[in-house]
């Protein structure tokens, strides 16, 4: 793709090579026009990869997708049990379960458990009645296969490790076991930006060439393109649904005294709370790295062969790249013997160094890219220096994001409103005045103004299908 600048000839005024006009007849030069703007790593990288979302929009802007995680849900202690516990015993034991919270007891009878803190097991004997009420229990009897005296405390796990009959066993003792997917739902947000063209910016435009099409815009137009482009950018990471928490009116239209138009969340929003490490500030290890990728690896389907991106600030790119040389130099003194040297035919000029872009631990692949939104100024300043900062900066903020494809499904794909081939995800329109740039002869105007507007918009947002696969990785003190 080829971009550059000239000066407004009439000659442009042709269907055939404007480039708002070719965008209505084939949509998918919006694809080749987001391209232009590389550093907004993950707008560009799921364009480029070819994601979109199938799911279907529900109600006005809302989307929802299923996450399937464990089928059997652990019975969970509510009364601690301090007694020291022979083989053979039958114990009756509390198990929690609200019933306001639809959490129930999942366990029946023939149950082979296992509990967490003693490693010991025994077989479910008899499951009584949830008590009613949010703070509502259930009575689970088991015999225990082996003694212990450790302390059952409450939250210690009944794992479900299989099931125990004898023979001729009836139908009716049968536990019945069913598991539904978990619901996520998130919504699009709808953004706009619009510029006025005066007669004197008629003057610039912009020239797109790629794969034997030479388009044209102006240059105004390209410069208010490129702030968008941005700003979606920065709300794909950073926004926060307006749907939930402590927002009392959203959805409604108007200014922001009447209430909030719909936003979906960002990215960092859909991560789950639990899959956020801290590290010190200036000290990332790799065995900081390897923790985290060995806690997001145990939420993929698959616990090898998956592979994550980093998206990170400069900050960030720096720890890792010292992180990698002190791991493959076995430390700070020897890290040059992981360097590479390079040395011309003449052998007058010699380049050393090593570039680590890629992590692979645990049978996974870890991809470090630069996210220049971390390193905005107006969004959090970087105050004590990229190299050796020693407080908390976003520049630093590290997220793991789960790019592998199941059965053909990514797991993070962008999604857009539309419908019957119509994509909402990047839409822009000319809204003549006086002038009219693509008919300068008309004698039909929208307006009287001596100018003519352009429009871009854009009701899309990310789906992470398995937030729990994600993760964030930021120095203590950081707050996102």
């Amino acid at each position: 793709m080829k971009v550059y600048g000239a000066k407004y000839d009439p000659s442009y005024n042709t269907a055939d090579n404007s480039l708002v006009a070719n965008m209505l007849k084939y949509p998918e030069i919006a694809k080749k026009i987001i391209e232009l703007y590389p550093r907004y790593s993950m707008t560009y990288l799921l364009e480029r990869l070819g994601f979109g979302a199938s799911e279907k929009i529900i109600g006005a802007n809302a989307f929802e997708w299923k996450v399937m995680s464990r089928y059997k849900k652990p019975a969970v202690l509510d009364v601690a049990d301090t007694t020291d516990r022979s083989a053979g015993d039958v114990v009756t034991y509390k198990i929690a379960s609200a019933e306001a919270a639809d959490e129930y007891c999942h366990l029946a009878i023939n149950d082979v458990v296992r509990f967490d803190t003693t490693g010991t097991t025994g077989i479910v004997t008899a499951v009584g009645t949830q008590n009613t009420g949010t703070d509502g229990q259930t009575d689970v009897t088991v015999r225990l296969l082996q003694a212990f005296n450790t302390n059952l405390t409450t939250a210690t796990k009944l794992g479900v490790i299989g099931s125990a009959f004898g023979q001729g066993s009836l139908g009716d003792e049968v536990g019945e076991m069913y598991a539904y997917p978990e619901t996520h739902r998130n919504h699009l947000t709808l953004s706009r930006r619009k510029c006025k063209i005066n007669g004197i910016d008629l003057h610039d435009v912009t020239w797109v060439e790629h794969n034997g099409h030479r388009l044209w815009y102006f240059t105004k137009e390209q410069q208010m393109t490129d702030q968008f482009m941005y700003e979606l950018e920065l709300n794909r990471w950073f926004g926060k649904s307006s749907v939930s928490g402590d927002i009392t009116f959203p959805g409604q239209q108007g200014d922001a005294a009447s209430g909030f138009p719909v936003m979906g969340d960002g990215i960092i929003a859909q991560i789950d709370s639990g899959n956020v490490f801290n590290y010190t500030a200036g000290a990332l290890t790799d065995d900081i790295l390897l923790d985290a990728m060995a806690s997001l690896s145990l939420n993929t389907l698959s616990p090898t062969g998956n592979e994550f991106v980093c998206f990170t600030g400069m900050a960030g790119m720096v720890q890792f790249q010292k992180a990698m040389k002190a791991f493959v130099g076995n430390g700070v003194a020897n890290a040059g013997s992981a360097g590479s040297m390079m040395v011309d035919k003449a052998g007058q000029d010699v380049a050393v160094g090593v570039n680590f872009t890629t992590y692979h631990v645990l049978g996974n692949k870890l991809t470090v890219v630069h996210n220049p939104c971390f390193d905005d100024p107006n969004i959090a300043a970087l105050t004590s220096g990229v190299g050796n900062f020693d407080s908390a900066e976003l520049s630093a903020l590290m997220v793991f994001m789960d790019m592998s494809v199941q059965d053909g499904v990514a797991n993070v794909e962008l999604i857009a409103k539309g419908a019957e081939g119509y994509n909402r995800n990047y839409v822009k329109k000319y809204v003549p005045g006086m002038i009219n740039p693509n008919d300068p002869s008309s004698l039909m105007a929208a307006n009287g103004n001596d100018t003519f507007e352009c429009h871009i918009l854009s009701e899309s947002g990310v789906i992470i299908r398995n937030p729990l696969s994600c993760g964030i990785l930021k120095p203590t003190g950081l707050n996102i």
